[in-house]
């Protein structure tokens, strides 16, 4: 904190961080301090109580990066032609790792508020419950031994949001922190069910992985190394669901709903499945950005008649003005200051593309209606995924947790198997059988599968 009175520019938080926090947060990414750090930051501002204790369960990064600088980090906001912005945030007090930090974060009497970004895949079931002492337990389990420590002290629980990318994401935690908590104590669940709520929130922000040179850029305008630094677009929203009790989010732009499934599903299928297709797209391209992903010509047109399907099953409600978002997406996708790399946006599509492409496919499918512009971007994924050859190489691999499975069964030269082990039976049998059919075109045809979609 003393060392920000050397910064060029006057940032010290102006509230006081010695309080004790009301709010948790777990999982401290990037896109967790661009965005609900800046939100708590903002209501700190005002006067509003809403300091946070973070926890990270696996990887100590924000550990090492945030704790010497007392939890400060520098926001960094970058829009093409204006001057970047600096904001020093203050609302982070501490970072910790580990289950017991985790456990520790959501079990505090004076935590009124968990928050929850893991990524799609921390919503996966494990096989049985683990230790606490393991090294790599379960959030939704850490959470429901939590929950029961507060049963167990009389302690009235905490509001504990999902700011993931899914559909009904609190619904979802919900359910995982119920399955835990009735493998740990068959009168657990019943309790959790009455007494904690789990809002469903639409979060929104453009935030890549920070990289050297942006931690460099940051150093210079700011007169002081952040190893913390993050950068971010200017655009931001947090939409969720109302409960009792929760912080008056409102006072700094938070639109809190009674019902957030329309939202969900606008974000979901008009800004993510798009932002996936450009990085699948991007990567047969040659383009190492979304934003030079957008610039390609062939890759652009294809994505907007993705996104003109779309539009013609989705029937949002006119109050959503879907067409008017889906092309505000496109203009934050162009953002050629973010450096969002396709491999960062197409990580995780075992993952992602069933929230994000799969209920569009059904609703076109129901309308007997043409999904080939879909399949192509699951065959997309699989490829990168799977390491196919195509045309004598092969897309940069994006990380995903069924890659293994995945490049077992191209090694088989069965494209029919490939698409059984990326689907299985998630999908129609029609669309399993177009995914197949664009494979073995993108494997002939390579960048010519863009230009030839129907």
């Amino acid at each position: 904190m003393a060392t920000l009175a050397r910064a060029r520019l006057s940032l010290v938080p102006p509230y006081e961080r010695s309080s004790t926090p009301r709010l948790a947060h777990l999982g401290v990414g990037a896109f967790a301090r661009a965005h609900l750090g800046v939100y708590a930051d903002d209501l700190n501002r005002l006067g509003r109580p809403a300091l946070i204790r973070a926890a990270s369960l696996l990887s100590d990064r924000a550990e090492r990066q945030m704790g010497p600088q007392d939890g400060l980090y520098t926001v960094a906001e970058r829009e093409p032609g204006d001057d970047v912005t600096l904001r020093v945030v203050g609302s982070v007090t501490s970072v910790r790792t580990g289950a017991a930090a985790v456990f520790d974060a959501v079990s505090a009497p004076t935590t009124d508020l968990v928050t929850v970004t893991i990524t799609e895949s921390g919503y996966d079931v494990p096989p049985a419950p683990s230790d606490l002492d393991r090294p790599s337990p379960w959030v939704p389990e850490i959470i429901a031994r939590a929950l029961a420590h507060r049963r167990q002290t009389g302690v009235t629980p905490p509001i504990i949001a999902s700011l993931d990318n899914l559909l009904g994401n609190g619904t979802i935690l919900r359910q995982r922190v119920l399955e835990m908590a009735e493998r740990l104590d068959p009168t657990l669940p019943a309790w959790i069910a009455d007494e904690v709520t789990f809002p469903s929130s639409v979060v929104d922000r453009m935030v890549p992985a920070p990289t050297d040179d942006d931690r460099g850029d940051v150093e210079a305008r700011l007169g002081l190394l952040d190893f913390a630094a993050v950068t971010a677009e200017r655009y931001r929203s947090w939409i969720i669901s109302a409960a009792d009790a929760l912080p008056p989010l409102a006072e700094v732009g938070v639109q809190v709903v009674t019902d957030v499934t329309p939202f969900e599903r606008r974000k979901l299928w008009l800004l993510n499945g798009p932002h996936s297709a450009f990085a699948y797209c991007g990567l047969l391209a040659g383009c190492d950005t979304i934003a030079s992903a957008v610039a390609n010509t062939t890759v652009r047109s294809y994505a907007q008649t993705m996104i003109e399907d779309t539009l013609e099953v989705a029937h949002f409600p006119p109050f959503l003005d879907a067409a008017r978002f889906a092309q505000e997406a496109l203009h934050r996708f162009a953002n050629p200051s973010l450096g969002h790399t396709c491999l960062q946006v197409g990580a995780d599509g075992s993952r992602k593309l069933p929230q994000r492409l799969l209920p569009i496919v059904d609703a076109r499918l129901a309308e007997r209606l043409d999904t080939s512009r879909f399949a192509i971007v699951v065959a997309l994924w699989i490829a990168s995924a799977a390491g196919l050859e195509i045309q004598g190489g092969q897309l940069p691999a994006v990380a995903d947790p069924e890659g293994a499975s995945l490049r077992a069964a191209v090694i088989g030269g069965d494209l029919s198997k490939v698409v059984h082990v990326a689907l299985g039976r998630t999908y129609d049998v029609v669309f399993r059988r177009l995914v197949v059919e664009s494979l073995q075109n993108l494997v002939r045809d390579g960048m010519g599968l863009l230009g030839g979609a129907r």
